[in-house]
């Protein structure tokens, strides 16, 4: 489990690569719709597959500066994450250990992991700084985002 930096357009904040996992495989699964168009969407969508299987488990980059090619990707990346805000809001105040564990991934330290609960609310302010640095308002370089949640053991 890596601490990253998270950037787009020298703007950014510092989270563990497994959160960002997790941020991606929601955002994925709502950016795979058919209704949004990206100029580079297979590209994008095999990075975030790349991120969710663990590919980038200890060196995560974030690419979305490779791959949103102008400001109008940028308000449909900005959409997709306001949806991915609302399903993430209505599952209450917890994704559930059942949920975490159905996720499909290659990457077996993701199931070990996220054998509790995690708080929706940790997830909101990833996606909030997101949309934020997409918006252009997020004024932080290297923010630590200290997301409250510790894995355990037993």
């Amino acid at each position: 489990m890596g601490f990253e930096l998270i950037d787009y357009k020298n703007k950014g904040f510092q989270t563990s690569d497994i959160f960002m996992q997790l941020a991606i495989y929601y955002i994925n699964e709502e950016f795979k719709k058919e209704q949004y168009i990206f100029t580079n969407k297979h590209s994008l969508e095999e990075y975030h597959k790349s991120v969710i299987n663990g590919q980038m488990a200890g060196w995560f980059a974030f690419l979305w500066d490779l791959y949103i090619a102008n400001a109008s990707e940028e308000e449909t990346m900005i959409q997709i994450l306001q949806a991915v805000k609302t399903i993430i809001h209505h599952k209450e105040n917890y994704i559930s250990v059942n949920e975490l564990q159905a996720i499909p991934t290659a990457d077996g330290d993701f199931k070990i992991f996220y054998r509790k609960p995690f708080q929706t609310a940790e997830l909101i302010r990833i996606l909030d700084a997101l949309i934020q640095m997409l918006q252009g308002t997020w004024n932080d370089t290297n923010y630590d985002m200290d997301i409250n949640y510790r894995y355990s053991i037993d």
